[in-house]
């Protein structure tokens, strides 16, 4: 963006806009673009691939706050080996007003990058930054729960499932997760009945409870001591 003359061009232009003006006008260019790069693919043009994120990188020159580009175009920085600029992109989505469109889920969907690509500290690290800046979205603490879990900080990794379920009580994949984290920690005797709860609340399409009510009885068979005869 300090280098393009098109978007340093675009960012001086905005820079003197109102915010909400600023939105829609980054909203516009990112949208147009994925429609484009859609369309062109129908048609199988293949122009298309010349510049393909062109406009996910002009949405964020006009509005460096506009939360989808910034996870698109951190997702780009560290896919392009620069993981600094990535981290500095998704930090950015912190800082927004809670009230900002779909924030939740693009946070969440910064953090599932990163542990796609094995950064679970960095998933970890941006999961912890979200609960402290926006600490009644359950969302965030069910992330920060699954990173816990799998760096085997299973206390913590509860707490926060917990923490999650307090908020959205009636969410049925955060009573799942709640489940599979006391299932992960052992504590089978209490994954059981949330657990249940988890298969009453859900739809019948969402079926990891049942599974994992399936795989809590396995592990409750193992454990058991054979008898000797």
């Amino acid at each position: 963006m300090k280098e393009d003359r098109e978007l340093a061009r675009a960012r001086r232009e905005y820079a003197r806009v109102a915010p909400e003006r600023r939105r829609a006008a980054a909203d516009w260019v990112y949208h147009g673009a994925i429609a484009s790069r859609m369309f062109a693919g129908l048609l199988g043009d293949g122009t298309a691939d010349a510049d393909p994120w062109r406009g996910e990188v002009m949405a964020l020159a006009i509005d460096p706050l506009f939360a989808p580009a910034l996870l698109t175009v951190g997702s780009l920085e560290y896919e392009m080996g620069r993981p600094e600029e990535a981290m500095d992109l998704f930090f950015t989505l912190t800082t927004l007003p809670e009230e900002t469109e779909d924030l939740a889920e693009i946070v969440v969907e910064a953090g599932d990058f990163l542990i796609d690509h094995e950064e679970i500290s960095g998933a970890l690290d941006l999961s912890e930054a979200a609960v402290l800046a926006y600490p009644r979205v359950a969302l965030f603490h069910n992330s920060l729960s699954y990173c816990l879990g799998k760096l085997g900080r299973h206390d913590k990794a509860l707490e926060h499932a917990r923490r999650a379920v307090e908020l959205e009580p009636n969410n049925h994949k955060l009573a799942n997760d709640l489940g599979w984290s006391l299932v992960e920690a052992g504590s089978y005797d209490e994954a059981q009945p949330v657990l249940e709860r988890a298969i009453a609340l859900s739809p019948p399409e969402y079926t990891l409870p049942v599974e994992n009510l399936k795989e809590l009885a396995r592990r409750r068979k193992r454990k058991r001591p054979r008898l000797l005869r």
